[in-house]
């Protein structure tokens, strides 16, 4: 079910350039695609690992700033996304071998605490990252000619659906399975012999390096980096587009990004304090809606489906034989 709305809202996203609609929509849908994909990546460590991160704009952030850098330098951009990739990976990294031991508000801090370095760095380090001003870039000329203007956008569309269904694959594979494990039970994993901290790192590493593809195509998509790029304030953004999504569903982030972008940078044209119109959204779907908007969706037709299923053979109540018995316990 969740592969066939992924299937049904790739192909509208695909047709979208064709239904009559601007250029300047592709172009905030296209923020939209990169977001999610952002929050994907953020989606994957809280709802599989069970740690949230308040470091993830820095480490997008990171691989814009990467490759800024290099094309400033003069680089080809097979390097620059290299550079970039690399880059990812060692903070990545880093924020792994820093967090493998907290959990919960621990991890919160500790991810704040390396992204709010990161952002001072960008701000502070003006030599190589240009301070307050940013650095400005190009894309590469076979997604920047104008006349083809969608080819970056289907480019974007392709990238985010290749990390969705790897994100997916991972999060239902054995690692991803002592992923939750150890969301569930650390201490009982531990004593199983499950190497806790080695666990997390990777979970950190796959996520930071989704985190980094997205910062790439942002820096792309806007032509420029800042340390608004880096800042605390984009990784909160982040959160709750996974919350207002649905936490450890596939199609959540996109849900939760396209909410928070069209709030941001349109609503706001409208109402200046748009803010205040995301929290008094963020709270109601809290209050209504606890598992997120696809995820009480799903919950309800799981409900409604559960409903309408026929007894089993052994009466009523009684699951049949060949059915699983947790299978409310499967993430969505």
């Amino acid at each position: 079910m969740q592969l066939l709305l992924l299937a049904l809202v790739v192909v509208f996203f695909v047709a979208l350039p064709y239904l009559g609609v601007s250029r300047f929509q592709v172009g905030e849908t296209t923020t939209i695609l990169i977001a999610a994909m952002t929050a994907a990546s953020v989606n994957f460590l809280v709802g599989q690992a069970g740690l949230a991160s308040l470091g993830h704009a820095a480490i997008a952030g990171a691989a814009g700033y990467a490759v800024a850098w290099s094309f400033k330098q003069g680089w080809d951009p097979a390097l620059s996304v290299l550079l970039a990739i690399v880059l990812t990976l060692v903070v990545s990294f880093v924020y792994g071998i820093l967090t493998m031991r907290t959990s919960g508000i621990y991890f919160l801090m500790v991810t704040l605490a390396i992204g709010m370095l990161i952002y001072g760095l960008a701000f502070r380090w003006s030599s190589v990252t240009g301070g307050d001003n940013g650095i400005l870039l190009q894309r590469p000329e076979w997604i920047s000619a104008r006349e083809n203007w969608w080819v970056f956008y289907y480019f974007v569309l392709a990238v985010l659906v290749v990390a969705t269904l790897v994100l997916w694959v991972v999060s239902r594979s054995p690692f991803g399975a002592s992923l939750r494990g150890i969301r569930d039970n650390e201490s009982r994993m531990r004593s199983l012999g499950y190497s806790v901290a080695a666990y997390k790192v990777a979970a950190v590493m796959i996520s930071g390096f989704i985190a980094g593809v997205s910062g790439i195509l942002g820096a792309w998509n806007t032509q420029s980096v800042s340390p608004d790029s880096v800042n605390v304030s984009g990784s909160i953004l982040l959160i709750v587009m996974v919350i207002l999504g649905g936490v450890g569903t596939l199609l959540g982030p996109l849900v939760g990004a396209a909410i928070v972008i069209i709030v941001q940078f349109t609503v706001s044209s409208y109402i200046d304090r748009w803010q205040t119109l995301l929290g008094l959204v963020f709270i109601i779907v809290i209050l209504l809606a606890r598992a997120g908007l696809v995820g009480s969706i799903a919950k309800l037709v799981n409900r409604i489906l559960r409903r309408r299923r026929p007894p089993g053979h052994s009466g009523d109540g009684v699951p049949e034989a060949d059915a699983p018995a947790s299978v409310g316990n499967h993430p969505a």
